[in-house]
């Protein structure tokens, strides 16, 4: 187990009542729990009859997708009151500067914790190979520098090399695509076989200044900006995976994390061919087109994820998928009717942003 005494200092205290959900499995987290007082039960699904219980004091919760960066990999349920410490990047950041060696006693412990519980199959991941095509895709949030610079380095790959884009924030010696909403956002990556195949970029406004965006995208006029509203940017996925299910599977982590956010609001801008398709999706038009910097004339929209939320949120299989389309070219036949010449596109035929 943890020792909490270095941590206890730094970490905000987190309470749960019996039957609060801590974990759930699947969604995406910042951030992992150390148990002071309590119980909870792990519930990894179907590879397990049944929940397993953990009431050890200094027993971390979340340390597997807290340190990889994949989603949670079973359902954690209080038991019994809890009591836990929230440990997040700001605070291992903090520990590091001021504790370096206690720091690297805490890591090694996590670390440590977290490949017992893989190599004793508390956890196990299939091989993609053993899973079908659409289950092949994961979706992973960065969660340090390496991870990063492959969502970077993807961005280049599509925007200067397949779209043959000009990119002002392009390193062309290092062939990665960066700018300074890297530093607050939450990059996720979609990764089919070891490569990855798609990103996508949500940075909270509450966390952080989003520059002329809050502009462009009409946001100020929100009720709920800037406290419950955030932006999704640098959204592309490789030319010859756009017919496979990971711009939606990208998008369905990134609202999940909204909602668990509590974020109403998501805003995003895209560029014409795509109108259909995001109005499918639920978004709707906040504010005049502009010309982007990479992508030429684009389309500010916003999502309501209280209305929109829950059901982005879910997997997206092959009917629903095709439903989508057939809204997308319904709503591109409207538009056309009433003067908007929209061209049609298969879905994330090009990135929004």
């Amino acid at each position: 187990m943890i020792d909490t005494s270095l941590i206890q200092r730094l970490c905000r205290e987190v309470h749960f009542a019996p039957g609060e959900v801590l974990r759930q499995k699947g969604q995406h987290y910042a951030d992992m729990f150390v148990i002071l007082r309590g119980a909870v039960a792990v519930d990894l699904g179907a590879r397990r009859t049944g929940p397993i219980a953990v009431s050890a004091p200094g027993a971390p919760i979340g340390e597997i997708s807290f340190l990889r960066g994949c989603g949670a990999t079973a359902t954690v349920t209080a038991t019994t009151a809890v009591s836990a410490l929230a440990v997040d990047d700001p605070v291992l950041a903090r520990l590091e500067h001021e504790h370096p060696a206690e720091t690297a006693r805490f890591l090694r412990a996590v670390a440590r914790i977290a490949d017992d519980r893989l190599d004793e199959n508390l956890v196990h991941v299939p091989a993609p190979a053993l899973r079908s095509a659409a289950d092949a895709i994961d979706v992973y949030m960065c969660r340090n520098a390496e991870m990063l610079a492959v969502a970077q380095r993807l961005r280049y790959e599509v925007y200067c090399g397949e779209l043959g884009r000009q990119s002002p924030f392009a390193d062309h010696d290092k062939r990665t695509i960066a700018d300074a909403l890297d530093e607050t956002g939450h990059t996720f990556v979609a990764v089919e076989a070891g490569e990855t195949i798609g990103t996508l970029r949500l940075n909270l406004a509450a966390e952080g200044p989003l520059g002329i965006l809050e502009e462009l995208y009409g946001m100020r006029r929100s009720s709920h900006h800037p406290r419950r509203t955030g932006i999704c940017t640098k959204f592309i996925v490789k030319r010859a995976k756009r017919g496979s299910p990971a711009s939606l599977k990208l998008i369905a982590a990134v609202v999940k994390y909204g909602l668990r956010n509590s974020i109403k609001e998501g805003y995003i801008d895209c560029i014409p061919a795509l109108l259909p398709y995001y109005k499918a999706l639920g978004f709707a038009i906040t504010a005049p087109a502009f010309v982007h910097r990479e992508n030429g004339t684009s389309h500010p929209m916003k999502l309501d994820l209280t209305r929109h939320g829950k059901t982005l949120a879910r997997p997206f299989g092959t009917r629903q998928y095709l439903q989508l389309f057939a809204r997308a070219k319904a709503i591109k036949f409207i538009d056309r009717f009433r003067g908007s010449r929209v061209p049609m596109t298969m879905p994330m035929s090009a990135s929004s942003r």
